[in-house]
């Protein structure tokens, strides 16, 4: 094994571009290479030093996959490549506007077992959050792409408050098909 770089970037590690719109087949494949290079089978005669290095790689691989495969932390690791700290993100202004339509969205999802047909509310619901998603994933975009990180920060706050409502109502769909 060459000795593995450990200072690249996730982006560098996969040979990708460093930005937010990123080819996700592309850094699947490149994903299970590097995997099917660094599996334990092909290092079980090597020395002791050189099967540390490949689990340790092998776990930056995982970590570096794990970053950029959905759209919330590739965000989030480009924010961090750009010098801004999770505390930076969070402490971002976010629009009252916003936060009441947060307030309607969980107020939606809380009432949601009550209604008589509570499947076809949460389709339109996930649908919804799904569409307000997608707008604040292209608006980071936008403003990463223009070197505007504040305004990049801001969208992935919103985009960190819409990921937690979709795994909520995720889990409201998992109690429904229970009961």
């Amino acid at each position: 094994m060459s000795s593995p770089d450990f200072k690249q970037n996730y982006f560098e590690l996969f040979d990708l571009p460093q930005a937010f719109d990123i080819d996700s087949q592309l850094l699947g494949e490149r994903y299970r290479k590097l995997q099917g290079d660094l599996h334990p089978d092909r290092f079980a005669s090597a020395a002791a030093h050189e099967r540390r290095l490949a689990i340790q790689y092998s776990a930056l691989v995982n970590e570096a996959y794990a970053a950029l495969k959905a759209p919330l932390p590739r965000a989030e690791y480009l924010l961090k490549l750009a010098g801004l700290s999770p505390q930076e993100i969070s402490a971002q202004r976010i629009d009252g506007g916003f936060l009441m339509e947060q307030m309607e969205l969980r107020e939606k999802l809380e009432t949601l077992p009550d209604l008589v047909d509570p499947e076809t509310a949460l389709d339109h619901l996930v649908a919804e959050i799904s569409a307000d998603l997608r707008a604040h994933q292209a608006e980071f975009e936008a403003a990463y792409v223009a070197g505007d990180n504040a305004a990049a920060a801001a969208a992935c706050v919103k985009m960190q408050y819409l990921d937690k409502l979709l795994r909520e109502a995720e889990q409201v769909e998992s109690d429904l098909l229970d009961s």
